[in-house]
């Protein structure tokens, strides 16, 4: 249901020619969140799911007080039902500069380490491609995954079926001390 609702609003969100204040990362992710907003309070399917932006995600030893709060990651989004939900963390995406790094250092490896998405086997990955095309990313991408410590060749992106919006791609990864997770991947050349 998480990734239909995402689907709606990146309906939504194209049919406003992917308007937004600027290319910023919190300002793609403050319009994510609106057609979220929106799609699920028009599809009755999404009135079971709830939407947050920004709260702290408190890993196991925090909550143990092992370790200090004040690290405490936050995701970008959350998608809840009753009981459970999804974390949603979304990077900026270009060729060149830190973006493809950060993607996978920044994001990736917080669910890889369970910062996020913690007991959960499902994440989400949201890339704003911030270039004309995505077509040079997925090997830059996967070039800083294959190398990541924590990660390695096994756990590289590959193609998901073809969605109407955006390029799909999903990952499995396997966490030391945690269930493994699958992270679903969209990107948006917005």
């Amino acid at each position: 249901m998480a990734v239909g609702l995402i689907e709606a609003a990146l309906a939504r969100w194209e049919a406003n020619d992917w308007h937004t204040y600027d290319e910023l990362e919190v300002n793609c992710t403050g319009q994510l969140y609106r057609w979220l907003q929106e799609a699920r309070r028009t599809e009755e399917r999404f009135h079971v799911l709830g939407i947050q932006i920004e709260h702290v995600v408190l890993t196991p030893e925090m909550m143990e007080g092992l370790t200090s709060v004040v690290s405490a990651q936050r995701p970008d989004l959350y998608i809840s039902v009753q009981g459970g939900g999804i974390h949603v963390e979304a990077k900026r995406l270009l060729s060149t500069g830190p973006w493809c790094r950060d993607y996978v250092k920044k994001g990736m490896s917080r669910f890889v380490s369970s910062s996020y998405g913690a007991g959960e086997a499902l994440g989400l990955m949201i890339g704003y491609v911030q270039q004309p095309t995505g077509q040079d990313l997925l090997p830059r991408v996967n070039d800083f995954v294959k190398s990541h410590p924590a990660m390695g060749a096994t756990h590289q992106l590959r193609g998901r079926a073809h969605a109407p919006r955006g390029a799909w791609h999903e990952s499995t990864h396997v966490r030391d001390s945690d269930l493994p997770i699958n992270l679903v991947h969209v990107w948006l050349t917005m």
